[in-house]
């Protein structure tokens, strides 16, 4: 219909109204009716919009970022503006009564530095029948009762690490038989699919199939390089509230050298986490591959659920060589929308990227293989 004909029908005044302003008239109801239209269109935009983002979820999240809570940076160096350790005197840990009343009741002699051996022997071997002798000598029956309602699982994610694996264990058994810390368990949780290494994702399935099979008060999660160098440095989650605890915040990298505090937003290395609140967190992201992000990318979930970080005062460990890592090129851009993805993207959806295909029993770890079995790709 041409607009004189609508005109004619609708509005027959306008057409007895003179010449010299019918046109004019015309004009004017013609832009009011073109604007008519584009508010529908806008309105019709945004109600689809609104529904697309109430159906994925991400309304709680953005209600964060309005707050200001979790960060979504402008760019990436001001991620570490923000406080991931508790402030003021919940920051750091001090276990120190905890520490005199384990010596006193359980006649433990914790003198803080230890000295580490890198150079384990040659019949301590992870997967051999051998170490059966290093389990008579580490694991005797003489445990601290303190920790006796306490079962702890301690996570190492691995691949092609054999010498740093072997190194550690050697050390943080007896660091372990030290603390009288017995009912424990090491999880080694291998990645089987070659291509880019994903740490996320082995702690996530390591930590869904634990929890069905083992069922542990305090899980640890546990880089392989890294060596504890401080035996009251304790591998518990005793005195833990929900706050979890970033044990390595001191790192060195020579064994003469000094040590590195490392910055302030980190809570990778060595972290100590009740599980229910690992669960809260939904765990670690699965979408980092190679090296750099998924600690940075936890740090930004301790922010979104508003949990901080503690650090113990005895936190400082040895960082065993290795070759060099491959960077994650998308880390940056996966940390811009870390928060955004937390509650789609961790634990709940782990079952449906990586399986356990394998465990192994040896005397002093639990050994289990996993493969993905989403189309697996490199680049997030």
């Amino acid at each position: 219909m041409t607009i004189q004909r609508y005109l004619t029908y609708y509005c027959p005044r306008i057409l007895t109204i003179s010449k010299k302003y019918r046109f004019l008239s015309i004009f004017i109801l013609s832009i009011f009716i073109f604007l008519f239209i584009i508010y529908n269109i806008h309105i019709s935009i945004h109600q689809n919009t609104q529904q697309f983002d109430d159906s994925i979820s991400y309304k709680k999240s953005l209600n964060l970022l309005h707050k200001q809570k979790v960060l979504v940076p402008v760019s990436i160096n001001r991620l570490y503006d923000y406080q991931v350790v508790c402030t003021g005197n919940n920051g750091i840990l001090n276990r120190t009564n905890l520490i005199h009343q384990i010596s006193t009741i359980c006649k433990i002699n914790l003198n803080g530095s230890l000295k580490i051996n890198l150079n384990p022997t040659n019949d301590f071997q992870i997967r051999s029948s051998l170490t059966l002798k290093y389990v008579k000598l580490w694991k005797t029956f003489n445990t601290c009762s303190i920790f006796e309602n306490e079962t702890i699982a301690i996570i190492i994610s691995y691949r092609d690490r054999e010498k740093n694996l072997q190194t550690l264990l050697y050390n943080l058994l007896p660091f372990l038989q030290r603390q009288k810390i017995f009912n424990y368990k090491i999880f080694i949780i291998e990645q089987q699919t070659s291509g880019a290494f994903n740490k996320g994702r082995l702690y996530n399935i390591g930590f869904y199939h634990i929890m069905k099979i083992y069922k542990p008060t305090c899980v640890i999660f546990h880089d392989v390089d890294l060596i504890p160098e401080n035996d009251q440095n304790l591998y518990s989650c005793l005195k833990l509230t929900n706050h979890p605890l970033h044990m390595s915040a001191n790192v060195r990298f020579k064994i003469n050298g000094s040590y590195t505090t490392i910055y302030s937003f980190l809570v990778g290395g060595v972290l100590t986490i009740r599980p229910e609140t690992f669960i809260l967190l939904n765990g670690y992201s699965n979408r980092y591959f190679n090296w750099g992000g998924e600690d940075d990318d936890m740090g930004l979930r301790f922010l979104s659920k508003d949990i901080c970080v503690q650090r113990p005062t005895t936190g400082y460990y040895y960082a065993g060589s290795h070759s060099t890592q491959i960077r994650n090129e998308n880390r940056f851009k996966l940390l811009f929308d870390a928060t955004l993805r937390q509650d789609i993207d961790g634990l709940n959806n782990i079952d449906q990227l990586a399986r356990v295909t394998n465990t192994y029993e040896y005397p002093l770890v639990t050994w289990i293989t996993v493969k993905w079995i989403d189309k697996y790709s490199s680049i997030s």
